[in-house]
């Protein structure tokens, strides 16, 4: 079985110190998902790494902002994940009263001989579990 890096949030694990992902699509979701939320500038050895999404929260629900991100996301992954072959990027907005502010991304990607067509989703906003309220 391959190792994999460590589950977030970090918790002691019965074999190793942490508790680690166990699945390569689990690993691969960490690292989008970290791809997505890491401002530009947080990683100090890669400073253009990341999009921010944080950013968008509050952007005009345009589809010229939508695309934007589609193709900053597209460009990022290609440059940090460069193993994953991305077949759909969505980006949607929510700007209705009880949903309001939410931005949701949804990335369909393989890995050649490995994961077939798995589909990673993520929502950010005011009731999102991310942790930014």
């Amino acid at each position: 079985m391959p190792i994999y890096g460590p589950k977030w949030p970090l918790k002691r694990g019965n074999k190793d110190t942490y508790q680690l992902n166990g699945s390569l699509k689990e690993q691969v979701n960490f690292y989008l998902k970290n791809l997505l939320l890491t401002s530009p500038g947080e990683n100090i050895s890669a400073p253009l790494y990341g999009i921010g999404l944080r950013r968008f929260l509050f952007e005009p629900n345009t589809d010229q902002v939508r695309t934007f991100l589609q193709n900053r996301i597209a460009l990022q992954i290609s440059k940090y994940l460069a193993y994953l072959i991305v077949k759909e990027i969505s980006v949607s907005a929510s700007n209705e009263e009880i949903d309001s502010n939410t931005l949701k991304i949804r990335i369909k990607y393989s890995i050649p001989k490995r994961v077939d067509n798995e589909i990673f989703e993520l929502s950010i906003g005011q009731t999102s579990d991310i942790g930014f309220y």
